[in-house]
């Protein structure tokens, strides 16, 4: 039999990488500073509850594969971006990091070329430079968004679907517009942590 906890995460600016400070802005320019600080209280709130949620898990992790929304790589790689993002202070790779650390393992989850495309898209936003450049960059993300989910959502269902052994646990951290749970081999037990 095998396990996978499903949990759906709130990305924080931090999780970004280099786009954090123009979503930072942009985030502070669409909602106004203070109510801008007030949803970052309230994410922080939701990263505290979901940390205590996945400390009171009753898992081997020695025999526990962790998947990750937005990592493409495990091994050395997967584990220097989840430490490096973590120590930038992503709530969400701190959490994973602290997973790794009980031994659990680290798994490519996403196609970076995929990731790439989605990157390339939100990047022409936030650089636009007119108004009128913004619109354009945004509405050609919108035409591609919608097939862009489902085709990262088909090689999440995949890898986890190869990856995931009998009598282990997977551990998938994903954002909410994420659908893959119809595309999940039929024997994987789910279980979301809400």
């Amino acid at each position: 039999m095998r396990k996978l906890f499903l949990i759906r995460i709130v990305h924080t600016a931090t999780d970004m990488g280099t786009m954090s400070n123009g979503l930072m802005k942009e985030g502070m320019a669409k909602m106004g500073k203070e109510k801008w600080l007030e949803n970052q209280k309230k994410i922080e709130k939701f990263w505290d509850d979901l940390e205590k949620e996945i400390d009171n898990l009753d898992i081997d992790y020695s025999r526990a594969r962790i998947y990750q929304d937005g990592l493409p790589c495990s091994g050395d790689l997967g584990l220097r971006i989840v430490r490096e993002t973590a120590d930038k202070g992503s709530r969400n790779y701190q959490i994973v990091r602290k997973l790794i650390e009980k031994g659990g393992a680290i798994e490519a989850t996403e196609n970076p070329q995929l990731l790439r495309k989605e990157y390339e898209h939100i990047k022409a936003i936030l650089t636009a430079q007119t108004k009128e450049e913004k619109v354009a960059a945004q509405n050609r993300y919108d035409m591609i968004k919608d097939d862009l989910l489902h085709e990262r959502d088909a090689y999440i269902a995949k890898a986890i679907n190869i990856s995931l052994k009998d009598d282990e646990t997977g551990l998938l951290f994903i954002g909410a517009f994420h659908n893959v749970l119809p595309i999940l081999a039929k024997d994987i037990e789910i279980k979301s942590l809400d």
